[in-house]
């Protein structure tokens, strides 16, 4: 007797995979074949057998790095895994795949059946981890940046595949995608800084979680057809944010505001790596990452999932680093910083999971590459061992959480900024060496501010904390203010 049988594949370290060069062109490329590798597309037609394998009848979801699949028996699943697996392995070196597939039980729910899957995986992963890992062999030409071989490149690797056509779909008409740092508009005397920004979604193994309890009554077919639909809303409103963060900044552009920016041949100063569901990760020339990011948070905020009816939340982690700085650590960077941002709003947040909450974390890193957010942040500690900085800062929240937590809005940031940068009764050395007295304590600086007589400048409520003003003070050169349609900061 046939049984229905449900398999998972999944990329294994899919990030390291993506950001292994410090060439941009090969990190999209290889963001975009991991895309690709897990489409069900690419699978019917890499299995090139309608009977064996078609998207209409074995595609339950896909996202985020793995795709869910369903066969009307065992045999049928260990044919078409073998092959994709296989394949991917011969096309796309350094790309590693875990693929695990177990029976349908009748007598659990369909959301169960998908529970004990993802279980079965991470099980497989845990022991295939603790088994081995393979090095170098020794023989292999070794990446400068990384230390990791560098693998040779296929044809099919040399292809990007659904790349041009993903970018037209989320970039506006008559601009030039770059694939060099140095062409997002960075200028050598002034700012050769470029920011990484790396978005995730808030909360969203909760969502999934609440979606299998109220579709506890349906059955296989309709619960599938749910979560296919659910998944794919995910990633409609995270590209559409994208893609609306992406006309703000063509606005600014045709509006004069950018013209700091050195963007020639109609160069696009923002470079899409990472559109995967939820996990959206995207390079800017650096003076806009932090603005880019939170316009993408806005745009995000004002979407709802067509399937559960909810909104969304979701953390940004920007690391604004030079443009030689190693990529692969600029993204670990940021992604230590988004999560930073959403451990912090965890608890801010009305249900204790973050789903209302999005916040906004940074670094300016001007020296050394560290290992940890910890070591990064001990660099911004006063005389006192306090920390000067109030990083994360809230983008959008509830009214209540923001009236609470008013000395990390972001919004007021931007403000001090604009106050800071404009006003010309005072000299921004003078400002830059404030930066200096804040790091010797309150004291310090309020004897700076007296003598120095900024006071009047200064005129902020800052409720006996400075930190506002010092991560002002830092991102003062390294700041542009998007403005919107009408030309309002």
């Amino acid at each position: 007797m046939m049984k229905r049988c449900l398999t998972i594949l999944e990329v294994s370290q899919k990030q390291a995979y993506i950001f292994q060069s410090n060439e941009l062109k090969k990190n999209v490329r290889n963001s975009a074949v991991i895309d690709w590798i897990m489409d069900a597309k690419y699978m019917e037609e890499t299995v090139n057998d309608k009977e064996l394998f078609n998207k209409k009848d074995n595609l339950v979801y896909s996202g985020g790095g793995h795709i869910v699949l369903e066969f009307s028996c065992r045999e049928q699943a260990l044919r078409v895994t073998t092959t994709v697996t296989k394949t991917i392995k011969r096309d796309y070196p350094g790309i590693e795949i875990f693929a695990k597939t177990i029976g349908y039980e009748e007598a659990k729910s369909p959301a169960e059946n998908i529970k004990e899957l993802i279980k079965a995986l991470e099980q497989k992963k845990s022991e295939r981890r603790a088994a081995f890992h393979q090095g170098s062999f020794g023989v292999e030409k070794i990446d400068t940046n990384t230390l990791k071989p560098i693998l040779y490149q296929t044809e099919k690797e040399r292809q990007i595949p659904k790349v041009e056509e993903l970018d037209k779909k989320l970039m506006v008409p008559g601009y030039q995608q770059v694939y060099k740092f140095e062409d997002l508009g960075g200028t050598k005397d002034k700012s050769n800084f470029i920011a990484v920004v790396h978005i995730d979604g808030n909360a969203m193994g909760k969502r999934v979680e609440k979606l299998q309890q109220r579709s506890k009554h349906l059955n296989w077919e309709e619960y599938k057809d749910i979560l296919n639909e659910f998944s794919v809303s995910i990633d409609k409103d995270f590209k559409d944010a994208y893609r609306e963060m992406t006309e703000v900044i063509a606005d600014n552009i045709k509006n004069g505001n950018l013209d700091a920016l050195d963007n020639e041949d109609n160069n696009f100063p923002v470079r899409r790596i990472i559109t995967a569901g939820d996990d959206v990760c995207f390079v800017t020339e650096g003076r806009i990452g932090l603005e880019s990011a939170a316009v993408f948070i806005n745009k995000l905020c004002s979407k709802k999932n067509k399937v559960d009816k909810e909104g969304y939340a979701a953390c940004a982690g920007v690391a604004i680093v030079h443009q030689k700085y190693p990529f692969y650590k600029a993204y670990e960077l940021a992604e230590m910083l988004c999560s930073n941002a959403k451990k912090y709003g965890v608890p801010l947040s009305t249900d204790g999971f973050g789903s209302d909450i999005s916040m906004i974390d940074w670094h300016i890193e001007f020296g050394e590459v560290k290992d940890t957010l910890e070591e990064v942040r001990t660099d911004y500690l006063d005389a006192d061992g306090s920390s000067v900085s109030g990083r994360p800062y809230i983008v959008q929240a509830p009214h209540s959480v923001v009236a609470q937590q008013n000395d990390r809005n972001y919004g007021e940031v931007r403000s001090l900024l604009q106050k800071l940068q404009n006003d010309e009764n005072c000299a921004r050395g003078t400002i830059k060496e404030l930066r200096n007295a804040l790091k010797q304590g309150k004291d310090e600086t309020e004897h700076f501010i007296q003598f120095h007589r900024i006071d009047a400048l200064l005129k902020w409520d800052f409720s006996d904390n400075y930190s506002m003003l010092f991560d002002a003070i830092e991102l003062i050169d390294t700041f542009i203010m998007l403005k919107d349609k009408e030309g309002r900061n």
